[in-house]
């Protein structure tokens, strides 16, 4: 009588021992799952703030005709807006950004900020006599901020295959259609 007993209560201990691996292992499994859906879910948010961070970088880049802009059109509530929004957002997303890409948004954006102050105090000629070429780099600065940052992203993202345009590549393809629309009416035909 006492071998069965042993028997059985030996059967189940083996009985709950398996099972408690079995439900350390399910459990295990559940929260490596769960880990990478969250994983999935915060990439995914990431990516929505990069698209929008993008989107509105480029259309500041987009609204301002550089290198041919006057002060007036630059220091414009519009524009003021813009860069304002651009801070804002970036701001209370910066949880969701990898730390490259806030460190390379924040340099260049820094130096976007200034060059806004600096026009917002000093008229045109006081900027010319200061520094002649001053419209090529607020241009240069905006190009940097928009390609840095797209490219931080990419990286962070370690998305690769795809092929970003320099925006002074763009600018020159852009050109190069409106001159093909010039020489057509040039030449008459």
């Amino acid at each position: 009588m006492q071998e069965g007993w042993a028997a059985f209560m030996g059967a189940i201990a083996g009985s709950a021992i398996t099972a408690m691996v079995a439900l350390k292992t399910m459990a295990y499994q559940h929260s490596k799952l769960r880990e990478e859906h969250i994983q999935d879910i915060l990439i995914q948010e990431r990516i929505e703030k990069y698209k929008k961070i993008n989107s509105l970088i480029f259309k500041l880049w987009w609204d301002l005709p550089l290198p041919h802009i006057s002060l007036k059109e630059l220091n414009s509530e519009l524009i003021q807006k813009q860069i304002a929004d651009i801070k804002e957002y970036t701001n209370l997303n910066s949880l969701f950004l990898g730390s490259k890409v806030q460190y390379v948004f924040w340099e260049h954006f820094g130096e976007l900020e200034k060059w806004c102050r600096l026009l917002g105090h000093h008229s045109e000629k006081e900027l010319r006599s200061k520094c002649p070429d001053f419209e090529d780099k607020l241009k240069k600065t905006l190009d940097n901020l928009l390609d840095s940052t797209r490219s931080a992203m990419l990286k962070d993202l370690s998305i690769s295959g795809f092929e970003i345009f320099s925006f002074d590549e763009v600018r020159a393809l852009y050109k190069k259609g409106i001159g093909k629309i010039n020489n057509y009416f040039e030449k008459g035909n």
